[in-house]
């Protein structure tokens, strides 16, 4: 019983590491970055010979199959990408907390709810 109570408290305290280390929702953003070169259209300009001009743009699909792309300016690429960022680390921890929640089921070392009043 000891070794199952160790292992519940391990779980619970991986889990509460992964939720200690997730960026606030206001810093986090649903999309893709992807850079592309584009001609400028200026017949003298040296895109119009070879390589063009790097551009950065955000995609996002929504439902229906809609997908939204928006040129990133270069002075907000970094914080843009630190963004879309987050939102894969958010994913990622939400994945594995809940594998654990998973592994307590399993292992019947899930609690209840501590916010449930069971008093009723």
């Amino acid at each position: 019983m000891e070794s199952n109570e160790r292992k519940r408290k391990e779980l619970e305290d991986r889990k509460q590491t992964l939720a200690a280390s997730l960026p606030p929702f206001t810093e986090m953003m649903r999309a893709s970055l992807f850079e592309r070169q584009i001609k400028c259209g200026k017949a003298s300009c040296r895109c119009a010979q070879g390589k063009g001009h790097p551009t950065t743009y955000l995609s996002v699909s929504f439902k229906g199959g809609k997908t939204v792309q928006i040129t990133v300016p270069k002075k907000l690429v970094s914080r843009v990408r630190k963004l879309v960022e987050n939102y894969s680390e958010f994913w990622s921890a939400l994945e594995q907390i809940s594998e654990i929640n998973r592994q307590l089921l399993r292992m019947r070392l899930l609690e209840s709810d501590p916010n449930e009043d069971h008093s009723r």
